[in-house]
């Protein structure tokens, strides 16, 4: 009994380990695919991601048009980006919570799951209303008052949520991220180097703050950054498995 009890508490950490790396994994993975749902379902439906740069006039018939789509698409991006502030906390304790390298780096994940919500909110809260609004009115004034009310607010909130969230607090948090790989080096060097190309990629679209375009890039880092996100994720379960 006593040696049984002895074996049970010295696995017991392990057993909590273990558990951490496939809720880290899980977590990955879920957040990819649930991402992909909302690829699919928005770009079928109003050509998303293109359609952000849509004016009001163009943008806003076309979400009443699609909106049960554009309601199941949005959702789902909500609760992808909701995924990346526990994937933060759990890659800092697997990774390192004694780093602070780590430590400011999940504190960064965490801003960009944040960030990214406040974006993506008004797709769910605001926008919808302004829809139906601009549908049943002919009037020129309210329309235009309509449309500079969708500009304005979509410049802020996009800019909160695809610029600060997405491009430099998802940048610099992947960029901990792989930093802290190289460092511990329990998984391969490469994903670590991978990692730093794929943080600067996501970093590169900052450079619209300045009026510069970025041109295709954000889609191009969005998609690295998912293909290396669950990718890690495949790596931890087999790094784990080999422990």
């Amino acid at each position: 009994m006593i040696a049984s009890n002895s074996y049970a508490s010295i696995n017991q950490p392990e057993r909590s380990i273990t558990s951490t790396y496939r809720w880290a994994a899980g977590l990955l993975f879920s957040q990819f695919l649930i991402f992909m749902l909302t690829f699919l379902v928005l770009g079928s439906a109003i050509d998303w991601p293109a359609s952000l740069d849509n004016p009001a006039a163009q943008a806003l018939p076309l979400m009443l048009q699609e909106r049960s789509a554009v309601a199941l698409g949005y959702t789902a991006y909500f609760v992808s980006a909701t995924m990346l502030i526990p994937i933060a906390l759990l890659l800092w304790q697997i990774l390192g919570s004694e780093s602070s390298l780590l430590r400011v780096s999940a504190g960064f994940g965490i801003l960009a799951g944040f960030a990214k919500l406040l974006g993506i909110g008004r797709w769910l809260l605001l926008m919808p209303s302004l829809a139906e609004q601009y549908s049943t009115t002919s009037d020129p004034s309210l329309r235009a008052s309509i449309e500079l009310l969708y500009t304005s607010f979509n410049n802020y909130a996009g800019g909160v949520g695809e610029q600060i969230g997405v491009a430099l607090f998802a940048g610099l948090w992947t960029a901990g991220v792989a930093l802290s790989i190289l460092r511990q080096g329990q998984l391969p060097r490469w994903l670590g180097y991978s990692g730093l190309v794929v943080a600067l990629s996501v970093l590169i679209p900052l450079i619209e703050v300045y009026n510069l375009s970025a041109g295709p890039m954000l889609m191009i880092s969005g998609s690295l950054w998912q293909l290396w996100l669950v990718t890690l994720g495949g790596l931890l379960l087999r790094s784990r498995a080999k422990a």
